[in-house]
């Protein structure tokens, strides 16, 4: 069996996300490479995950402490015991199960203002009681080996920079990847910074994924996906 996570980080609704839309295809597309797939997808922007609490910053064994319970993250632990502190308790726990359980994971955004999304960065903040448990604690990485996919759809604002920074940041996990990058796949509307949505971008990327060049540019993601075996620590 092959455990493959989606987490998507899009606030649209999957049925008008350009992001979901176009993830969905890719990850279609990359089971048909892998043995006997298994799916599951999340949808972050659904769950309530409590912003950083800079743990790292304030003395850099906080992050990733033992005592901060089964997840090893301040912000889970301590909303658990006080809901009301942190907005309700902290949802960061299904997708620490999800990077666990998963053999693959491929991480999907839309482009905001030439970034990923808030939501995206929260969950990227939330991880660094993963790699701290390597870069301070001396442990075994926990992502270490793991398969890694990122997906980025935009209207016309250096949607491919999004994806590279992401890749980038998530070597840091341990994640197994190519050394090309091609486990980015990006894209992008337009070029022109002018240009305004007189309509929804999702039925847009659907015709270039069905097309032959989308085709090809699928292909080549989900089999560099599947084949990944270069790790950056």
């Amino acid at each position: 069996m092959t455990k493959i996570l989606v987490i998507h980080t899009s606030t649209h609704e999957p049925k008008v996300s350009s992001s979901a839309a176009l993830t969905v295809h890719c990850v279609s597309r990359l089971a048909e490479m892998v043995e006997d797939p298994e799916i599951r997808f999340i949808d972050a922007a659904k769950l309530h995950i409590v912003e950083n609490l800079g743990c790292y910053s304030n003395g850099k064994y906080q992050c990733a402490d033992p005592k901060a319970g089964k997840y090893r993250c301040w912000a889970h632990f301590l909303s658990q015991k006080d809901p009301a502190a942190y907005g309700g308790k902290d949802e960061m726990g299904k997708i620490y199960d999800g990077l666990w359980w998963a053999d693959i994971v491929v991480f999907s955004t839309c482009n905001r203002w030439g970034s990923h999304t808030a939501v995206a960065q929260r969950v990227i903040e939330r991880m660094n009681t993963i790699e701290n448990r390597s870069s301070v604690y001396h442990e075994p990485y926990p992502l270490l080996g793991k398969k890694l996919g990122i997906i980025v759809t935009g209207l016309h604002w250096e949607t491919p920079r999004i994806g590279h920074n992401l890749l980038t940041a998530m070597r840091w996990f341990g994640f197994a990847t190519q050394p090309d990058e091609t486990n980015v796949l990006a894209w992008q509307r337009t070029r022109d910074l002018y240009f305004e949505h007189p309509d929804s971008d999702t039925p847009y990327v659907i015709k270039w994924a069905e097309s032959p060049v989308g085709q090809m540019a699928v292909d080549r993601w989900a089999q560099a996906v599947a084949t990944s075996k270069d790790t950056i620590v």
